[in-house]
């Protein structure tokens, strides 16, 4: 196992929106909205570990964000499935209802984790072709959790020297901790506790960890326009009725 690297995003650091200026103002618009997720990952084997990590990264994050007492709605997206969708989309052709369901998906989400597997010292080409065909800003200014799986820990560094400058490059806020698994962090060490014999710390506490970061990530940027707490309100009069 490999310890998760931590580095600051490329793009530099991103400021959150003028209307969520103020612990008060922003407690007070945001703390009772859903918060959500979509997870995204490009698994093409059955059980898929990019998969797995995706679901334990959600869960991680839910976790977080309950804990703030946020609650958290996750849309799953599995690139295989669209593959054939994504190749004609990428070549000039229409987008299909099922693309164009995910791309809006991204859109709209409050943050989004982000799974490849690793292919040739990269993130896989159907991941990368995913994100050549989405429209301009769709991913702007929303907080990214980064995956990646492998068979061995000599790929650790991908989420940095790959996928990093790409989220950057979209505009959106990749989390400063991302999260690295190869196959033995699947299975017996999913349990352990403690550092591992290398002094690199479990992948559970790893994946909460960052999922702690994410929700934080999703309260410091928020995407979505405020709830107005007074918009809602009536005045006295209207309640009471003028009385002549």
């Amino acid at each position: 196992m490999t310890e998760t690297t931590r580095t600051e995003a490329s793009a530099g650091p991103v400021s959150a929106p003028a209307y969520a200026d103020g612990a008060d103002a922003y407690d007070h618009t945001q703390m009772g909205r859903f918060a959500h997720l979509v997870t995204l990952h490009a698994g093409v084997s059955t059980p898929s570990t990019s998969q797995m990590l995706a679901e334990r990264l959600a869960a991680a994050t839910r976790t977080a964000l309950e804990g703030a007492s946020r609650l958290a709605t996750v849309t799953p997206i599995a690139l295989r499935p669209l593959a054939a969708d994504i190749a004609l989309a990428s070549v000039g052709g229409p987008m299909s209802g099922a693309l164009r369901e995910a791309v809006d998906a991204l859109g709209e989400a409050d943050g989004v984790i982000a799974v490849s597997p690793v292919f040739q010292a990269s993130y896989s080409g159907l991941f990368k072709s995913f994100f050549d065909i989405l429209p301009d800003g769709t991913l702007r200014g929303a907080p990214v959790l980064m995956g990646a799986t492998a068979g061995t820990a000599r790929h650790s560094l991908v989420t940095e020297s790959a996928m990093r400058p790409l989220f950057a490059h979209l505009k959106a806020v990749p989390t400063t901790l991302a999260v690295f698994t190869a196959s033995e962090d699947f299975g017996a060490a999913w349990s352990e506790g403690g550092a591992g014999r290398d002094g690199t710390v479990p992948l559970a506490e790893r994946i909460a960890r960052a999922g702690e970061e994410l929700a934080g990530y999703i309260d410091r940027f928020p995407r979505q326009a405020p709830v107005d707490a007074m918009s809602d309100f009536t005045p006295m009069d209207s309640l009471l009725g003028r009385r002549r």
